[in-house]
């Protein structure tokens, strides 16, 4: 029974842990991670998300959901646009599994009132590559189902002459 004793040490230390998170998200809620993701965002894109409302957090394993009010995202320096998302709130379901292997699925997204620009250039630069040089195809975030809800969406290809704006909502 010598071993039984750093079992109960362990379990306690652990369990403190636990009720030491749980306080600590009842005290101050999820809106302490607006400036870490915004942070991470801006180091891995080189473009601003600012979160302007509350953050809440919908546990699931191993899909968990997030909802953001008044969300917005910047296009880089060279789009005509100075947002490439704004939307009155986001609720996005994330693959926590996926994140174990550093990739990035988003099953759902859900956006109320967005307006979202999407643009190409002349060189080939797309704005929703997410690499600092919007020249990688594979960095992007992976959506599986977007819906929106009373937003507007613009298309604009320099190189093909193209520029569409459009009024969507989709269905749920």
């Amino acid at each position: 029974m010598i071993w039984l004793r750093p079992v109960k040490w362990i379990a306690g230390i652990l369990t403190t842990l636990v009720m030491l998170a749980v306080l600590f998200i009842a005290i101050f809620g999820w809106n302490w991670l607006r400036g870490p993701i915004e942070r991470l965002t801006l180091d891995k894109t080189g473009r601003e998300l600012v979160i302007g409302g509350d953050i809440t957090v919908k546990f699931g394993w191993p899909l968990p959901r997030i909802q953001g009010n008044s969300v917005s995202f910047a296009n880089p320096s060279w789009a005509k646009e100075k947002q490439m998302v704004t939307a009155d709130e986001v609720e996005i379901t994330f693959d926590a599994s996926q994140l174990l292997r550093q990739t990035i699925v988003f099953p759902e997204v859900r956006l109320k009132r967005p307006v979202i620009f999407l643009e190409e250039n002349a060189d080939g630069r797309k704005n929703w590559l997410l690499d600092l040089q919007q020249m990688n195809e594979d960095a992007r975030i992976q959506i599986g189902r977007l819906a929106l809800d009373q937003g507007t969406l613009g298309y604009d290809d320099v190189g093909r002459k193209t520029s569409l704006r459009a009024e969507v909502s989709s269905s749920s």
